[in-house]
């Protein structure tokens, strides 16, 4: 065994390393069809080196986690202690900004791209995080965002949207130019086009008696700065990084029919409004906050919502989602969605009632995601949410807590 340091080209090979994805080293599928992108990565000719590379990856997502077998493989393949703590020493060093505070940090932060990274890509849409945990999602991953804006049932679409909201990128580790000088590498394309069909199990409205089972599309288009999906709608984003994401868009307010509320009560119209949203992703969690003012139909008030996930990937292909939401809106939305006035009383038999502005509900959802192939993923949300507040003792809420659902398939065009 050589005991040299690493050499210029092993370098290399460890820069390119720090952004192949983890489906670059497993098996390939011997009939495999790739009508819309290019095949999978392909290993390097030299064994040596493509040892050397599977390491990197591996040591990347598991950090000293990696499991042992690998060890007696890089070590098997020539390389000696000396030169495999080389080999971590500046896979570590390209995963994070250099400092202090960040490097308090590495350990729930090791294979981030750096700030600088998403600042020379300031248009690079939906790039994902990469996620510190078992594995980070291949090239193709789990099902990218299905964004799905029920018009139903506001904590349904945002507690759904939100718990896959990012993953419509391809994680690639921030590289040290210090360390590090690969040689230049072609931007990968961000855009992205994903459809699907679905079907969702909610509240006819928030506190209803009644449930209903409705088809809905699975919807995330993104070229460039605009992008189009069902639950922030139309838009562009002024801001979109690798940590922070503002965006503004026009989407749909959410109403029901009257055969769906208490008789008396009538229809509440589905109507548009103007949004304003940020996402910001840290240490594997995923926080987003928006509010949305309608313009058209429906209440024509203001909600504002805001919600947690943090993925988990418990293999390549599967991943758990964990997310809680919650929400707000003003005394106009409030009123009309969940009020009763003296018309709507005598017709009702309904006493009166006006709720006002304040926190409308608490959801906690779980999202299944399941990657079939590298376009065709599965995913099935359970969870539960419950009106807060004043509008809980609206005399048309029937139940103030009330259980969801949600299951897709998705297919990812392009790349």
């Amino acid at each position: 065994m050589r005991n040299e340091t690493l050499t210029s080209l092993e370098v290399t090979v460890l820069a390119l390393a720090c952004r192949d994805p983890l489906s670059s080293i497993l098996p390939k599928k011997r009939f495999a069809l790739y009508p819309f992108g290019p095949p999978p990565h392909s290993p390097l000719a030299n064994p040596r080196l493509e040892a050397l590379r599977r390491y990197a990856i591996l040591y990347r997502l598991h950090g000293r986690g990696v499991a042992a077998a690998e060890r007696e493989r890089i070590h098997g393949a020539g390389y000696d202690p000396r030169q495999i703590a080389a080999i971590e020493a500046v896979i570590a060093q390209a995963g994070f900004r250099q400092g202090g505070a960040m490097r308090s940090l590495a350990g729930a932060a090791r294979g981030w791209r750096t700030i600088f990274t998403g600042w020379r890509r300031p248009r690079a849409r939906n790039a994902s995080h990469p996620i510190p945990n078992r594995a980070r999602e291949p090239r193709g991953a789990i099902l990218e965002r299905v964004s799905v804006n029920s018009p139903i049932s506001t904590p349904f679409c945002l507690a759904i949207a939100t718990a896959i909201l990012t993953f419509s990128g391809i994680p690639a580790a921030a590289q040290s130019q210090a360390q590090i000088q690969p040689q230049p590498q072609p931007e990968r394309n961000r855009d992205h086009f994903v459809l699907g069909i679905g079907a969702g199990y909610a509240p006819a409205y928030q506190g209803a008696d009644d449930y209903r089972v409705m088809p809905l599309p699975v919807i995330d288009i993104a070229w460039g700065p605009f992008f189009a999906n069902l639950r922030n709608g139309i838009g562009v984003n002024a801001v979109d990084t690798d940590h922070v994401t503002i965006g503004a868009s026009v989407t749909m307010m959410p109403g029901y029919r009257s055969k769906d509320a208490p008789k008396g009560i009538g229809e509440l119209s589905f109507g548009a409004g103007a949004r304003g949203f940020m996402s910001l992703k840290a240490a594997g969690f995923v926080a987003t906050i928006g509010a949305t003012k309608g313009f058209a139909g429906g209440t024509k008030g203001v909600i504002a919502d805001a919600s947690l996930s943090r993925p988990v990937f418990v293999s390549s292909r599967f991943m758990l989602v964990p997310t809680i939401a919650a929400s707000w809106a003003d005394r106009k939305h409030n009123d009309r969605y969940f009020g009763v006035n003296a018309a709507q009383s005598r017709a009702s038999g309904l006493r009166q009632y006006r709720p006002g502005s304040g926190l409308n509900d608490a959801s906690a959802m779980l999202t299944a995601q399941y990657r079939l192939t590298d376009r065709i993923s599965l995913a099935a949300t359970g969870g539960v949410t419950t009106l807060l507040g004043k509008v809980k003792d609206s005399p048309i809420v029937v139940h103030k807590t009330q259980p969801l659902g949600f299951l897709s398939v998705s297919y990812r065009l392009g790349q």
